[in-house]
């Protein structure tokens, strides 16, 4: 009986010598310039990696993945029966383009109106597309049936 409490007591004791705990404070600077501290504890804390990994809707990238920001298809028309001015025939191809981009290092598309359809119907047209790679922003455009690659090393 002594034994068992012996090699109990070492034990509790031992786990509060020898068992590490981690106990910080992390100081989150606010949009208004203000900074708090919260306190975190290790419990508190599940791999949190700044610039690391994006997530978006659910959706984890890697930092350096092509992000479609913008993405237009269509033309501009300069043909206004006697006026002077011009007129913009786009549609927004940006969800599309998303579904078939974001995430990948490599991206090809043969542009065309599969996208968001015919803006300009009988008229070239033009794919432009802005996309980021990790924090750097990139164009693209490229003309009906052209292939286009959008890439991010």
């Amino acid at each position: 009986m002594f034994r068992f409490v012996f090699v109990f007591a070492l034990l509790a004791v031992g786990s509060f010598l020898f068992v590490p705990h981690l106990q910080a404070e992390m100081k989150i600077t606010l949009k208004d310039g203000k900074v708090i501290e919260v306190p975190v504890s290790e419990g508190d804390v599940k791999s949190i990696e700044y610039g690391g990994e994006q997530s978006v809707e659910g959706k984890v990238f890697p930092e350096k993945a092509i992000r479609i920001m913008s993405a237009k298809y269509g033309n501009i028309s300069f043909e206004l029966e006697g006026e002077l001015g011009y007129k913009q025939y786009f549609c927004n191809a940006k969800d599309s383009l998303v579904k078939i981009c974001d995430g990948k290092n490599k991206c090809r598309l043969i542009v065309g109106n599969k996208f968001c359809g015919d803006p300009y119907p009988g008229k070239g047209k033009y794919l432009y597309v802005e996309y980021t790679c990790g924090q750097k922003l990139k164009r693209a455009k490229k003309s009906q049936t052209e292939v286009m690659v959008l890439s991010c090393p």
